[in-house]
């Protein structure tokens, strides 16, 4: 009987200890390091695109005009291209642009891209084109890009006139 007093009270501490330092570990995560969601504005929404840029325009690009590898000797690094505006949708756009752009490599030493979002921009083909001023690549850096035919200035000119944005997704806060 004693043997079983003591093994029962050693249970009830142990439970009771591992009960105080889950709390504790609860109490003290919540109030120091917070979990967040990466927030950031949903781009597969073309009507949503306009209010997340600084500058959009309707452009031909041009030329290819260097390439910066990583620093690291990775497969990737920044593109550079020559862009003709078209039509200036968003912004104080000029009449040629030249942007720089995040590429991979793959094999053969073409430029590349995983994500439909953002594709190469490539000579000879119009985008619609987002980007942030940066002079460290021209006149900026390409945060959006979508082949479009002419038929589509239309609806661009429509999105840029709502400026709707996006909802905020699951587990986002606005001032976070």
């Amino acid at each position: 009987m004693n043997r079983t007093r003591i093994a029962g009270l050693a249970l009830a501490g142990t439970l009771v200890l591992g009960a105080t330092a889950w709390a504790a570990t609860e109490a003290f995560t919540a109030r120091t390091s917070p979990v967040h969601a990466l927030c950031l504005p949903d781009l597969s929404h073309d009507e949503y695109v306009p209010a997340a840029m600084s500058h959009l325009a309707y452009a031909t690009v041009d030329r290819v005009v260097g390439y910066d590898p990583d620093g690291d000797g990775g497969p990737g690094g920044i593109q550079r291209v020559r862009l003709r505006v078209l039509r200036p949708l968003k912004g104080q756009v000029p009449a040629t642009l030249t942007l720089g752009q995040g590429v991979g490599r793959d094999p053969q030493g073409r430029y590349t891209s995983h994500d439909p979002l953002y594709p190469v921009l490539s000579p000879g083909r119009t985008y619609v084109v987002g980007y942030t001023k940066d002079p460290t690549y021209g006149d900026g850096y390409t945060r959006y890009a979508k082949q479009e035919p002419d038929s589509a200035l239309t609806r661009w000119t429509t999105y840029v006139a709502r400026g709707a944005t996006a909802p905020l997704a699951e587990g986002c806060d606005e001032g976070a």
